[in-house]
């Protein structure tokens, strides 16, 4: 028997009773379904949001018909475009600052794209890569952010 002070008899005969036992294993199993579905769908909506905010930070854009995606990993950027015909990779420019990748030449000579980057990156150390109709822009990050120290004065 159980060591239990309330069950100085054994067990109660309602717990003994298979159709309570059926009601009790029922009722723990709609609320497992319950609480898995509301989870699963919760994980939908996560998954169609953007997933800046799930493991690296990633922006889609997409103008008119330059889809660019950007992220980043712990130590580089990427910005990833699809460019539908190789030969446009001629007449394409691509330039960078610490925050911003302007690329010119796409989807016609005269346009020109500013995407915005989700970290600082370096000036240079910059690699590109074309594959699978996909231009690869990788970019260092700047780990050294400048800070200045501000001198606080005492207190009278």
């Amino acid at each position: 028997m159980l060591p239990l002070p309330f069950f100085k008899r054994g067990l109660p005969k309602w717990l003994g009773e298979s159709y309570f036992n059926n009601d009790i294993h029922k009722f723990v199993q709609d609320i497992v379904d319950r609480s898995i579905s509301s989870s699963m769908q919760q994980a939908d909506i996560l998954e169609k949001s953007t997933a800046a905010e799930i493991g690296g930070e990633m922006e889609i854009k997409t103008a008119e018909s330059l889809q660019v995606t950007t992220f980043e990993s712990h130590d580089h950027v990427y910005v990833k475009m699809y460019i539908k015909d190789p030969e446009t990779l001629s007449s394409l420019k691509i330039f960078h600052n610490s925050n911003q990748l302007m690329v010119e030449g796409i989807p016609n000579p005269e346009a020109r794209q500013v995407i915005t980057l989700p970290s600082i990156v370096r000036m240079k150390d910059s690699v590109s890569e074309y594959r699978d109709h996909y231009l690869q822009i990788k970019m260092k990050k700047r780990n050294d952010p400048q800070f200045t120290e501000v001198a606080v004065p005492p207190a009278d």
